[in-house]
């Protein structure tokens, strides 16, 4: 019973993008998007936390491991990367927003 949960569970969308944390797959309107691994499990952590601002430190501890925390320059890069592949304008995101100071927070606002 809790497998067939799970299955219901690992599929996340967000307007164009989606999630499938089974297949490790990430979607862009209906097409396979090509991500390094890191970035994989850095959009799965924003997709895992939409709409919550996440520190720095936070990010950096879930995504590269302990010891990583003030690695800032390495978020900054996957960030930018990211954006580039998911956004339609990297310079105004729609998805990952900047919490200046603080980190990042991800944005699903269903768009009708």
């Amino acid at each position: 019973k809790i497998s067939d949960e799970m299955e219901l569970n690992s599929k996340f969308v967000c307007n164009e993008l989606e999630l499938d944390i089974t297949s490790r797959n990430i979607l862009l309107k209906g097409e396979n998007l090509k991500l390094t691994p890191i970035e994989y499990e850095l959009l799965k952590y924003f997709m895992l936390h939409t709409n919550k601002t996440l520190t720095h430190k936070q990010i950096l501890q879930e995504v590269w491991g302990t010891g990583y925390q003030n690695e800032m320059q390495y978020l900054r890069t996957y960030v930018n990367t990211l954006r580039k592949k998911i956004e339609e304008n990297s310079t105004r995101p729609k998805y990952i927003k900047t919490e200046s100071g603080i980190g990042y927070r991800f944005s699903c606002n269903q768009e009708l």
